[in-house]
């Protein structure tokens, strides 16, 4: 009899760890990542409008967003001689804060799905 109550109180233990809640930290994670990719991505429009226009009064084409991202974390902010010389310390700036927003927003993706992943996996 002390066998039979042993192996339920077992068995109710066992069905209560199987019945684990995904921790709710889980979901902060989530929305601390797109929370701080949308508010980053805000800002690097700003820096994009900037480097677009002094691009545009250099008559030099500026590729869209993603290719300029993917072009300034590759090679590094270069600022060429077609831009006026007043105003290369401005887009310096704004390159430099570009691909720095760009990395947030990489960065608070990765949060996003890492806070998902748990999520899906507990």
């Amino acid at each position: 009899m002390a066998a039979q109550s042993e192996l339920t109180a077992i068995e109710q233990q066992l069905a209560l760890m199987e019945r684990s809640v995904a921790p709710r930290w889980a979901w902060l994670l989530v929305a601390l990542g797109l929370g701080a990719s949308v508010l980053l991505a805000a800002h690097a429009s700003f820096a994009y409008a900037t480097i677009d226009g002094i691009n545009q009064s250099a008559k030099i084409s500026t590729s869209n967003a993603i290719l300029l991202f993917q072009d300034l974390a590759t090679n590094g902010p270069r600022v060429t001689a077609a831009i006026d010389s007043s105003k290369r310390g401005e887009y310096s700036k704004a390159l430099t804060q570009y691909v720095l927003d760009g990395t947030g927003v990489c960065l608070g993706l990765a949060l996003a799905f890492a806070g998902l992943f748990i999520r899906l996996n507990r």
